[in-house]
């Protein structure tokens, strides 16, 4: 049978104390994975991770990295990849498709046909010209769907093809 003094008990104490936090917080945080290439955090910016779910960049900071791993607490991010970064996980999906043909910007109530059988009809104006460029629409809970073509966010309106 062990008898701890009073001050070595109170070690053993603040010892588990500290171990029991501790293991509480890696318990808390979840790890997920960025889809692709990720280039830096940009206020605003979206990523799509796998699984499902969309990371929100709260704030700017560049670095580079393919397919980083991402820690959060909750909603919170705590760090991509090394580096400690403040954005936001939503529920949300993701959907990839192309434009059907030639893409030559976007001009007020132009409409692209896409692969998956919807319209995109813009809101604005913006040339960029690509030959069936990737389409990435972001279904964020709360949201309007967000659309990006060939990497560039535009404004307008998905409409269901006839």
């Amino acid at each position: 049978m062990f008898k701890i003094s009073g001050g070595a008990m109170r070690g053993v104490w603040l010892f588990l104390a500290h171990t029991l936090t501790f293991c509480s917080l890696a318990q808390a945080a979840e790890q997920y994975t960025i889809s692709g290439e990720f280039q830096g955090c940009e206020y605003g910016k979206l990523y799509e991770l796998d699984g499902g779910g969309v990371l929100e960049c709260q704030e700017y900071k560049y670095f580079y990295e393919y397919r980083p791993i991402v820690i959060a607490s909750g909603r919170e991010v705590i760090v991509i990849g090394n580096e400690k970064v403040s954005a936001y996980l939503h529920d949300g999906s993701v959907f990839t498709t192309h434009v059907a043909d030639e893409f030559d910007g976007c001009d007020n109530d132009k409409i692209y046909k896409l692969d998956n059988g919807i319209l995109f009809q813009c809101n604005t104006y913006h040339y960029h010209y690509a030959y069936r460029p990737e389409v990435k629409i972001f279904v964020i809970k709360g949201r309007t769907p967000i659309v990006f073509i060939d990497g560039e966010q535009y404004n307008g309106t998905l409409l269901k093809a006839n």
